[in-house]
């Protein structure tokens, strides 16, 4: 395998990262931390200093990215971009360890949200703001790899992803990506915008508005304060929000042909109508259950029924207010919701609903067998037939995030976690779905009082979930290697 050009390409992107760290820099100048500001310019200095080293390094050595080195390329650009943005934490003392200081970069930039800061309230404008970033550049980074990477690598039955923006069926991955970028970013730089101003008009200030709207388009969920979203105590902050995370969780191109005059998309898209009817029946479940076994009246059950439901099935991971205890069949619910997941091409974690909504079509073409056992059935998604190389790709993407959900399950008990911590910690890690689901669970253990070593085992988890599982094992495999 050549690595020049994949050393090339990961100087380019380190270099342009770096530009990232100016925007706390200026924020710690707006609130008056100006030592915070020179360490945020000298990491984005030093940022640089490898990134363009890197890019002199494989001067005329640089070529075409080959198949194998796309595999590595998004796997190893994670990790590397977040020991880059673990630096400016772990030099203002945000964390106390280089393992903290990589779990909360890791967390925020695979918009993961788990977090194991504490004191956020005492904490620095700038970095709270750089926690928020993180996470929004995750998000953007999620949705162009799923657009445009993802479906073109074949993993886990991605190749059924039908994007509703012209890429170019034979230009390369690199050049997808880059165009998947240019015509995305603004559309989710808007609807940030959009969010903000409607978080600052309910009530917010700007600093909290600009935070919880990264936060919540990017289906992240780290959050500037100690406490739950409905600290705010403002129904119609807790509205925007729910909106803006199914606005997040629903596939970006969508928005993009919506732009360019087609909104009859939304209609005709099977994974917005399954996330649609999701959302409406696991709510109801939810409300029905907090107003007859959670002691809620109707009111009280129907703001966090639905707040807690949109806030799993969407990943984002957002606490309303926590119920001690949640009603015994909600914990459940919660673990279904976070690991359906959101919709192909959006910012929300979870095994897809695209992924969902072929294997309940498989289930029904199995059924259909049974009477007619010699007939040919089809599956089709999206109004196209599905190859069965692609259904079987499915289900190993299945068998594979059962195989991996269980072995970060058991890794985390051989700390002392007992089942209750350790379920919820390794399936929201998996999943990308942040600190809410061990709350909402019951969990009584949090991240910043595991071992190191289990941070480590959570960080491998959180990229597993992030890449789709499938782009990971390729590279950990010994024939990738041997290529």
């Amino acid at each position: 395998m050549a690595f020049a050009p994949l050393i090339a390409l990961l100087g380019r992107l380190i270099t342009l990262f770096a530009g990232a760290m100016l925007a706390p820099a200026f924020c710690a100048l707006v609130y008056g931390e100006y030592d915070a500001a020179g360490i945020f310019v000298g990491s984005a200095a030093v940022t640089v200093f490898f990134g363009v080293g890197m890019i002199f390094a494989t001067q005329g050595a640089e070529g075409r990215l080959r198949r194998g080195g796309d595999f590595l390329l998004v796997v190893m650009v994670w990790p590397i971009i977040a020991i880059f943005a673990a630096a400016p934490l772990l030099v203002l003392g945000a964390v106390e360890t280089p393992t903290d200081a990589f779990f909360e970069a890791f967390s925020g930039l695979t918009t993961t949200g788990a977090s194991v800061m504490s004191g956020l309230d005492d904490q620095l404008r700038s970095v709270l703001f750089w926690r928020a970033l993180l996470q929004w550049l995750g998000g953007l980074a999620t949705i162009v790899m799923a657009v445009s990477v993802l479906p073109m690598l074949g993993t886990g039955g991605m190749q059924a992803f039908r994007s509703a923006m012209p890429h170019g069926d034979h230009a390369t991955i690199v050049e997808r990506a880059r165009r998947s970028a240019m015509s995305l970013s603004w559309i989710y730089a808007l609807l940030t915008l959009i969010c903000a101003i409607a978080l600052w008009t309910a009530g917010m200030d700007g600093f909290d508005a600009v935070a919880y709207a990264f936060s919540t388009l990017s289906s992240g969920g780290f959050i500037p304060h100690d406490g739950y979203v409905g600290g705010f105590g403002n129904p119609l902050i807790e509205i925007i929000l729910m909106v803006f995370m199914v606005i997040g969780a629903i596939n970006f191109t969508l928005y993009w042909a919506l732009v360019h005059g087609r909104p009859s998309v939304f209609h005709l898209d099977d994974e917005c109508r399954l996330l649609y009817l999701t959302v409406l029946f696991a709510a109801l479940l939810a409300i029905l259950v907090l107003n007859q076994q959670g002691g809620l009246g109707t009111l009280d059950s129907i703001r966090q029924g639905l707040f807690a439901t949109i806030s799993m099935v969407t990943t984002t991971g957002f606490v309303h207010q926590l119920v001690e205890p949640w009603p015994a069949m909600l914990p459940v619910l919660f673990l279904a919701l976070v690991f359906i997941g959101g919709s192909s091409g959006s910012t929300a974690g979870g095994i897809k609903l695209m992924r969902l909504g072929m294997a309940i079509r498989q289930g029904r073409r199995e059924l259909e067998r049974l009477a007619h056992p010699h007939g040919v059935v089809r599956i089709h998604y999206g109004g196209q037939a599905v190859p069965e190389p692609e259904v079987q790709a499915l289900w190993s993407f299945f068998i594979l995030f059962m195989v991996t959900f269980a072995g970060l399950s058991i890794m985390l008990s051989m700390f002392g976690l007992n089942p209750d911590d350790a379920v919820p910690m390794a399936l929201a890690t998996l999943t990308n779905a942040g600190a809410g689901l061990p709350m909402v669970t019951g969990s009584e253990a949090t991240y910043a009082l595991l071992p190191a070593a289990a941070k480590w085992i959570l960080c491998f988890g959180m990229l597993m979930g992030r890449l789709e599982l499938v782009a990971v094992v390729t590279v950990l495999t010994p024939m990738f290697w041997r290529r």
